[in-house]
């Protein structure tokens, strides 16, 4: 286990409490994991109490957790999740949004509501959560929120128009809370998975694909996919005292990807 930080507020050392939505499974489990062996308390809440209750007593060896079912598109819900810390000896240290939802339809064949549902989880539900969780971080003194975002806000990446744009929402909405926040003590910032190895690969790709990605993956200067504990412990560095001067960024965690062009590559060989 690593080392544990705590915050002091006058003679008082107080328990670090981090919230992160989407936390039963994939990059959210594993933010969650490594928070706790930060020393955080960590609530995970998502929409599937089954998947939440799976993780809590996989995280329980860990550490302090809580699964609390909440849906972030849902204002009464959000409200709900972070009333949890009203109490100053609670106080809201992290939040995390790391919610999302993707969707592979052209932009043709998008219907209006699926559009307005991937939105909303990936953007509505990151204004909800992260509004309602700063209201308690500035009366509780300060705080840091990380948004997790994706390479995706910054180009195309295959039929995902919804999707896309939600992500280049939360980039920007990451700046402007930022700046809006800065003068009570809470900072946001926004990390950019590229493509990670979890569950997800399996699910929407072919075997050869994910072979590929994981033996050669030569898209990616660094030949390889991104592991979740790659993205858990920037998000923690960035939700740290160690980050207290970095606010309104985002932080690609993609291997390099966003680095290369990808265009010599792709002439014709002499």
């Amino acid at each position: 286990m690593g080392p544990v930080f705590k915050l002091r507020r006058g003679e008082i050392e107080m328990q670090l409490n981090a919230v992160v939505t989407g936390g039963s499974k994939g990059i959210g489990f594993g933010i969650a994991a490594c928070l706790l062996k930060r020393g955080y308390a960590v609530t995970i809440a998502g929409r599937n109490e089954t998947d939440l209750e799976a993780a809590s007593s996989k995280l329980e060896p860990l550490g302090s957790v809580e699964a609390v079912a909440a849906d972030v598109t849902n204002e009464d819900d959000v409200e709900r999740l972070m009333s949890r810390f009203e109490d100053p000896a609670r106080p809201l240290s992290l939040l995390v949004n790391n919610a999302g939802l993707a969707d592979y339809k052209t932009l043709l064949k998008m219907d209006l509501a699926r559009w307005r549902s991937v939105v909303d989880v990936n953007l509505t539900g990151v204004f909800l959560t992260l509004q309602r969780g700063a209201r308690r971080m500035r009366a509780s003194g300060g705080g840091a929120i990380v948004n997790v975002a994706s390479i995706d806000a910054a180009g195309t990446d295959g039929r995902q128009s919804a999707y896309g744009a939600a992500k280049a929402g939360v980039v920007n909405l990451t700046k402007t809370a930022a700046v809006e926040l800065a003068p009570y003590g809470i900072r946001v910032n926004s990390v950019s998975p590229g493509w990670t190895l979890t569950a997800m690969i399996s699910d929407h790709v072919s075997e050869a694909a994910r072979q590929h990605m994981t033996e050669s993956f030569s898209r990616v200067p660094m030949g390889r996919l991104v592991e979740v504990d790659e993205i858990a412990r920037t998000v923690a560095f960035l939700g740290s005292a160690e980050a207290s001067g970095i606010t309104g960024i985002d932080v690609p965690v993609d291997c390099g990807t966003l680095a290369n062009l990808y265009i010599a590559e792709t002439l014709p060989k002499e």
